[in-house]
């Protein structure tokens, strides 16, 4: 039940159903590579021994530009696309996992039995995700650059409806989390909108844990954390939410009516009653 709190992250790590496989890259080239965290509970936090790489796609596609960064976190569900170039000296690159701390279970996760098992931290070593080979091509191939602009985002406009979600622990029917103060109830709706409408969700972490809030079928635009503006325009489909921290997400529900679901995408949390029933309207 300790393990089902935190969320098991497993003991093994696998890149496409292998431990640390070996990817080629010519020297002067670029490499793709589009990423996605389908561990269950586990965040990678990205390096690629601090060399620096390019964010060019989030969860929903394309950002507008290229996005230079030496780190990048990803939590359970979330996606990206990032570009490796291969002008550097070395000869290899490590893409690599770091530690990253997503919190722990109440008094016992925060205080003064952090060290115990229900306050395990995620402290881990840092993790050889992947190991990228840089080769001398043979060829005289000139370089390329990154486009300025992959794409055209138009930030959405003021909503129709503001709502507020707060995600928490607690009791019901034994330890559950909680969206709003309820666990999820497959009979009942909990939030509806109406099509060709746009809201924004104030999303609230008033518990000891790091939350990914994911929502079925609608991308959103990520506003502001704790009232500063985000400031990468990209559309999304899961959000961190950290401990302590409001986050305000703008949705656009353009294209689908009937039934979905919101949920925190760390599985162990989502089956412990961290969800809620959607119905879009006409």
């Amino acid at each position: 039940m300790m393990s089902l709190m935190m969320g098991r992250e497993g003991d093994v790590i696998t890149v496409n159903g292998e431990i640390n496989p070996q990817i080629s890259l010519n020297q002067g080239e670029w490499l793709r590579l589009r990423i996605l965290n389908a561990s269950t509970s586990r965040f990678y936090n990205l390096s690629l021994d601090n060399n620096p790489f390019y964010l060019i796609a989030t969860d929903g596609g394309a950002i507008a530009s290229p996005q230079e960064m030496t780190r990048l976190l990803l939590t359970p569900g979330q996606r990206a696309e990032i570009m490796i170039t291969g002008e550097n000296k070395q000869s290899s690159l490590k893409l690599i996992n770091l530690p990253y701390n997503r919190g722990g279970m109440g008094m016992m996760g925060n205080g003064m039995m952090g060290g115990g098992m229900m306050g395990r931290r995620n402290n881990n070593p840092s993790q050889i995700l992947a190991t990228i080979n840089l080769n001398q091509s043979n060829q005289n191939n000139q370089s390329v650059s990154l486009p300025n602009q992959l794409n055209s985002i138009t930030a959405l406009p003021p909503p129709s409806q503001v709502r507020s979600f707060t995600l928490n622990h607690g009791m019901a029917n034994g330890m559950a989390f909680l969206i709003n103060g309820k666990s999820y109830n497959h009979q009942r709706i909990d939030t509806e909108v109406k099509l060709n409408t746009v809201e924004e969700w104030e999303l609230i972490n008033t518990g000891m844990m790091d939350h990914p809030f994911h929502i079925h079928v609608n991308s959103f635009q990520v506003i502001s954390r704790n009232d500063i503006p985000e400031n990468l325009l990209a559309w999304r489909d899961t959000v961190l939410v950290k401990r302590g921290e409001r986050v305000k997400i703008r949705i656009r529900f353009n294209d689908f009516t009937g039934k979905t679901v919101y949920h925190c995408h760390i599985l162990d949390h989502e089956d412990l009653g961290m969800m809620g029933n959607l119905q879009i309207n006409t």
